[in-house]
């Protein structure tokens, strides 16, 4: 699939595994809609480099962490302004959604893990206990969990509704 001017950094699947979505260095989120021969459509709105995307698991929300330090709540099938979601002090190098799709985990440069509420404008909830960038952070499918993993070499286990290490 040709599309992207620069690199894609991230991809992920639609539930229903009928488009696929990558974030690139181009500063763009592509929707390609797979088994036909449409072109992309092209979300645009970060000012850096998308690091991360991720799909609500209804399908209908695309979450984009970027460079730009920000991350973008897109809806995935209109035209509708992103919602921007701004709390870290440096670039977003990950992002995961929540099984029950209430929550939206990220992971940054400034060695935080911000846990945000999809639904509100809440001030989300911040973990910090690494000492060097948070490289990825996923979710556990039952949505008790987050993890992440560090460049200071480690990987820690939190609780999603407490923010307590294991």
């Amino acid at each position: 699939m040709d599309g992207h001017t620069q690199v894609s950094c991230s991809l992920a699947f639609t539930p229903d595994s009928k488009c696929l979505v990558s974030g690139s260095k181009d500063e763009t989120i592509k929707i390609w809609r797979l088994n036909t021969n449409d072109e992309p459509r092209t979300l645009q709105g970060h000012s850096a480099p998308v690091n991360s995307v991720a799909i609500s698991p209804d399908g209908q929300h695309i979450v984009s962490g970027s460079k730009d330090k920000t991350i973008k709540i897109w809806r995935l099938n209109t035209n509708h302004e992103p919602r921007t979601l701004k709390g870290h002090s440096a670039p977003v190098k990950s992002v995961a959604i929540s099984p029950d799709g209430q929550y939206i985990v990220s992971g940054s440069k400034d060695k935080t893990i911000k846990i945000w509420q999809l639904s509100t404008n809440s001030e989300p909830r911040t973990l910090a206990k690494h000492q060097d960038t948070v490289m990825s952070v996923a979710i556990s499918p039952d949505g008790q969990y987050i993890v992440s993993g560090s460049k200071d070499k480690t990987t820690k286990i939190w609780r999603l509704h407490t923010g307590q290490t294991e």
